[in-house]
């Protein structure tokens, strides 16, 4: 529900992992798929969440974090966890301020 509310909002959501573009499939796919798409930092490893301030060079990962990038491609929100989950109404707000 909340995606087609981002998407009322001229907005795009977009999942981002390290992984290969196989492996997010598979995860995918265990959990009953995503209502979004997952774009794959492969190669070279982590260049654009590295670029995002999100990639954790330690574990080689990238870090759980929301986004909001605007039509000129400024970051108007950016918020990283640690644990938990985003919560899709909190995001959908923080989109409706821009």
């Amino acid at each position: 529900m909340e995606n087609r509310r981002y998407e009322e909002n001229d907005a795009q959501v977009l999942g981002m992992s390290v992984d290969s573009a196989a492996t997010q499939k598979a995860f995918a796919a265990s959990i009953g798929g995503l209502p979004y798409p997952l774009l794959a930092d492969f190669h070279p490893k982590g260049a654009v969440s590295s670029l995002l301030g999100i990639y954790n060079d330690e574990r080689g990962t990238t870090r759980r974090a929301v986004i909001i990038i605007d039509k000129e491609g400024i970051i108007r929100f950016k918020q990283v966890f640690d644990r938990g989950l985003p919560d899709p109404k909190e995001i959908l707000e923080e989109l409706l301020k821009l």
